[in-house]
């Protein structure tokens, strides 16, 4: 029995003894339940590799190894932020599945979210992406505690098809930087050329629009940058910044 694109199905536990699996590898936070929704918060992006093709036969399932299934017996929709690919494509949406699946080293203890899917083989990548899911109905249940637990990926039919999920190092942070370049009488400058240096010589263009707003996004923090406007009719000082978070209202105003 097959796990549906947007439908959640109760799969059965089987009676088989549970296998411990090494913990630690997926931090997840919980907020809500008690007679209300629930949200669940992956905190970093894992990657698991594909181990077993069967994984392509209506899943995989995302487990998390005793985290404390409070959909056990319902079955929720969500939405939210947490989405999966593979190998790099396209992101999905992730969905909860509210009962077990029938395999040795999962229990009604576990959570599980999956995505149906085809096309993933021995080798295959699959990420799940850091992000928060909430259920649009309540939550009777009291909500996990928070906590790293391990992951893995089953097909729907409980086979065990990829090694323990790694965590995704997150990459540096980054931050957007904004201002206006303004003539000498404080009107804006359209069309105006700011360039951004950061510290490796790497130089990036923004133009300001018709009242001289300019914007920067992802910039990457802890490092200093130079600032400079080209006109062709004013002329401008050039500014070095040093950054730690998102910066606004970096204004120039012309010297002639």
């Amino acid at each position: 029995m097959k796990l549906g694109i947007r439908f959640i199905i109760a799969i059965f536990i089987a009676s088989a003894a549970y296998l411990p699996v090494a913990r630690g590898q997926a931090n997840l936070t919980f907020s809500g339940g008690n007679n209300a929704p629930l949200s669940i918060s992956l905190q970093q992006s894992v990657i698991y590799t594909i181990t077993d093709s069967d994984c392509s036969a209506g899943g995989p399932i995302f487990v998390f190894d005793e985290a404390g299934n409070p959909f056990f017996g319902s079955g929720p929709t969500v939405m939210g932020t947490m989405t999966y690919s593979i190998n790099s494509g396209t992101a999905q949406p992730i969905l909860i599945a509210n009962s077990g699946v029938a395999a040795s080293d999962v229990t009604a203890n576990d959570i599980f979210v999956y995505g149906n899917f085809s096309g993933v083989s021995n080798g295959s990548t699959v990420i799940l992406s850091a992000g928060t899911i909430t259920t649009n109905a309540s939550i009777a249940a009291a909500p996990p505690a928070n906590g790293s637990f391990a992951t893995f990926l089953t097909s729907d039919t409980g086979v065990r098809c990829s090694s323990n999920g790694v965590p995704i190092a997150p990459s540096a942070a980054s931050v957007s930087i904004s201002g206006r370049v303004l003539t000498g009488d404080q009107s804006g400058l359209a069309n105006a050329s700011v360039h951004l240096t950061d510290q490796n010589g790497n130089v990036r263009v923004s133009r300001t629009n018709p009242f001289g707003y300019y914007h920067f996004e992802d910039v990457r923090a802890g490092q200093t940058v130079i600032l400079k406007v080209v006109s062709k009719r004013f002329q401008f000082a050039p500014q070095v910044l040093n950054l730690s978070e998102e910066v606004t209202e970096v204004n120039f105003i012309a010297e002639n």
